[in-house]
């Protein structure tokens, strides 16, 4: 065997021999411990805009949002950072609606919006309507809102709080039940 060859085996036994004293023998390592209740996204998204538009090419929703966080367990669910979403009915817009954060489940059939939910009714042929809650849940198919936590609702003919909301976009009613309250002063034409 010629030098080279025996200088090429001592300097990978001597550098296999320094990665197994780091890895075996060396200074004990600390493993990071694992916390079962922190779950970590499978993917994160900056600058959301996702329209829909209908067969007719019209526009039917849209929803702006800084960031999306995606986590697959234990429910197909994507957290969004301070959500717009914006309805439409014959490509106007006739509802805005928005909150700090809302979780998306099942592939956004349902999203819980919470923090400041608002949500402004910009139909043109209708009367302005604005409410805000502490939390609302959407079915954008359906186009159904949904709130157990408080509710205030105030449009050009006054006012109304109560404890829970129901609206139907598609119908355009909004009913507030429980400890309702309100004031109604029509314009006067």
């Amino acid at each position: 065997m010629d030098a080279r060859n025996l200088l090429s085996i001592a300097g990978v036994l001597l550098v296999l021999g320094g990665v197994g004293y780091y890895w075996g023998v060396g200074p004990e390592q600390v493993a990071m411990p694992v916390r079962p209740d922190v779950r970590h996204p499978d993917y994160e998204v900056r600058g959301i805009r996702f329209t829909e538009s209908g067969k007719d090419g019209l526009l039917l929703r849209r929803l702006d949002s800084p960031g999306l966080r995606h986590y697959a367990t234990p429910r197909d669910e994507g957290i969004l950072d301070s959500p717009v979403m914006r309805l439409y009915d014959q490509g106007r817009e006739v509802w805005h609606i928005r909150a700090s954060h809302a979780t998306s489940l099942d592939e956004g059939k349902e999203v819980r919006l919470e923090g400041g939910v608002t949500a402004e009714r910009r139909d043109p042929d209708a009367v302005p309507v604005r409410f805000a809650t502490p939390s609302l849940t959407a079915w954008p198919d359906e186009e159904r809102l949904q709130s157990d936590s408080g509710i205030r609702l105030t449009s050009t003919e006054g006012s109304i709080s109560g404890r829970t909301l129901k609206a139907g976009m598609k119908t355009g009613t909004i009913e507030i039940n429980q400890n309702v309250t309100g004031t109604y002063a029509p314009a006067r034409r």
